[in-house]
């Protein structure tokens, strides 16, 4: 197979053909296998693996896709993550923007309409450095009106697991690698946290890239990386600009479920292609989690197909995405492209 033999675009919401087929394949197989080497991806793309290595350059240096790592779903679980809220005075929400993007512990910034100015998600070694980042840091930036905070009990779903749905069952079969086994999972030491935010800058740096940054051999840095991947300390995804897919339109709902029929909801929840993140949080509601849509009057539709499949979950409010700023550490411009990084550093001073 040629590389002119997926020329044909992929067409995104806004009709521009910036995503080839090829391209499409390419970046749904490093959602699969986000460090996979081109060797190994190639051949189930039918491509050659310079071809394949031209291909991604391409799209990681225009900023429509990107490998980016941050604290795995073990990790979360030893950490303080929280979703903020933040209230704006008229005129105020882009300068307020600009300085959150820049805070590492800060993950993602969203700007939203109906009910709160920002949606910041934000990573945090405990509550009590959520209490100083809160009032210390955002509270008081010049134009911020209020702060509210909702804590995660638990991640049940997050990006890492959404697919562009490029490529058929048999592609994605011969990507998928066993999983490594897990070790006793002990604390992560200083070099660990350093590995941690290397890999938010670049998920596919090589060994001996990341080295340089932190300081370690890149035989250390295979071992130490393989171990925190496997032990689910760290999670890598591929991102792709979202303004050039299908899936234009973003949207976050805060719900309530009783909590006998918790288990179940999330279980259907993380069963619909729609859903980026799903996790449990603290407050007046139980349940927040976000979704990728077509357009926004899907946001009814699914409404409606939550509601008759799930006559116990209640919607209390949702909000439609205008803009993300910041998604994982990337910084991005009014269509989603990557335009810089801010490493995502929990333990940051």
């Amino acid at each position: 197979m040629q590389e002119s033999a997926s020329s044909r675009g992929v067409k995104g919401a806004n009709g521009l053909s910036d995503l080839s087929d090829l391209d499409a394949q390419l970046i749904h197989a490093l959602q699969i296998a986000p460090r996979a080497s081109w060797q190994t991806v190639a051949p189930v793309l039918g491509i050659d693996p310079v071809t394949a290595a031209r291909r991604w350059s391409r799209l990681q240096r225009s900023g429509l896709a990107w490998v980016t790592g941050y604290p795995g779903r073990r990790l979360l679980e030893r950490m303080c993550v929280a979703f903020v809220e933040v209230d704006c005075m008229a005129g105020s929400v882009d300068t307020v923007t600009e300085t959150l993007v820049r805070m590492p512990q800060v993950a993602t910034v969203e700007h939203m309409a109906g009910g709160r100015d920002l949606v910041v998600t934000v990573f945090v070694p405990s509550l009590g450095d959520l209490s100083a980042l809160l009032l210390r840091r955002i509270a008081d930036l010049p134009g911020v009106t209020a702060t509210r905070a909702a804590i995660a009990t638990r991640v049940y779903g997050e990006g890492s697991r959404w697919r562009l749905r490029a490529l058929d069952a048999r592609q994605s079969e011969a990507l998928r690698t066993a999983e490594a086994p897990q070790s006793a999972g002990a604390p992560l030491d200083a070099q660990d946290r350093a590995l941690v935010t290397a890999v938010s800058s670049d998920g596919r740096g090589s060994a001996v890239e990341i080295g340089r940054t932190v300081g370690l051999s890149a035989p250390t840095v295979r071992r130490r990386l393989g171990r925190l991947i496997a032990d689910h300390d760290v999670a890598l995804r591929c991102e792709v600009a979202r303004e050039l897919t299908e899936w234009p339109v973003s949207s976050t709902l805060w719900a309530s479920v009783p909590a006998t029929h918790h288990a179940d909801t999330v279980r259907v929840l993380l069963t619909l292609p729609e859903v980026r993140l799903c996790a449990a949080v603290t407050g007046p509601q139980n349940l927040l989690f976000t979704l990728w849509l077509h357009s926004i009057q899907d946001v009814q539709r699914l409404e409606t197909q939550l509601g008759e499949r799930l006559p116990q979950l209640r919607l209390h409010d949702r909000a439609i995405v205008l803009k993300q700023s910041k998604l994982m550490g990337r910084v991005l411009d009014d269509r989603g492209r990557a335009i810089d990084v801010v490493p995502v550093d929990p333990w940051a001073g």
